[in-house]
C-alpha cells in the first residue's frame, strides 16, 4: 500500500504522532512542501524539518502546545514559503479552518511509528492501529 490523503480531522493528529512525514499540497497552484515533524523524547516539544534535495530535510522549527515557533538556527528564513506554509497549515488546522485547495498526504507509514500501514481505517488516519490505541490512552 501507498500514502493516502488525510482528512483535516485526522491531519494534526497524525502530525503530531511523534514521527510523521507529511506533504501539504496546494491544488490551486501545484505547490507542495514535504516535512518530518519528530517528538522530543523527554518533553511535548516537536521538531520540523522540509525536504530541501530528494533525501536531505533541512530544521525549520518546533511545535509547542500546538504552535509553530521559528527557529533561529533554521538555515531557512522566517520569510520562506516552506516555513511560511507550514506555520499556516498549523494554525489553519488548530482552528478548523482549513481551506479545502489544501491537501494533507501521508507516505503510507505510521505517523507515530513509522511502521507500513495495511489496515485500510489506518490508511485513512495513517496512524496504525496498536499505536491509536496508545494515543487514545495519553489523552
Amino acid at each position: 500500500m501507498t500514502g493516502g490523503k488525510l482528512k483535516n480531522i485526522d491531519a494534526l493528529e497524525f502530525i503530531l504522532a511523534g514521527n510523521s512525514t507529511v506533504t501539504f499540497l496546494n491544488t490551486v497552484t501545484g505547490n507542495r512542501f514535504t516535512y518530518k515533524v519528530k517528538k522530543n523524547k523527554s518533553n511535548d516539544v516537536f521538531f520540523v524539518k522540509v525536504l530541501t534535495s530528494p533525501d536531505l530535510y533541512t530544521y525549520i522549527g518546533s511545535i509547542f502546545n500546538k504552535s509553530f515557533k521559528h527557529s533561529l538556527k533554521s538555515k531557512a528564513s522566517q520569510d520562506s514559503q516552506s516555513v511560511k506554509v507550514f506555520q499556516y497549515v498549523i494554525n489553519r488546522l488548530v482552528s478548523k479552518s482549513l481551506p479545502d485547495t489544501i491537501e494533507i498526504w501521508h507516505e503510507g507509514k505510521c505517523g507515530r511509528c513509522g511502521r507500513q500501514l495495511t489496515v485500510p481505517t489506518s490508511i485513512e488516519t495513517g496512524i496504525g492501529p496498536e499505536c491509536q490505541r496508545l494515543i487514545n490512552k495519553t489523552k
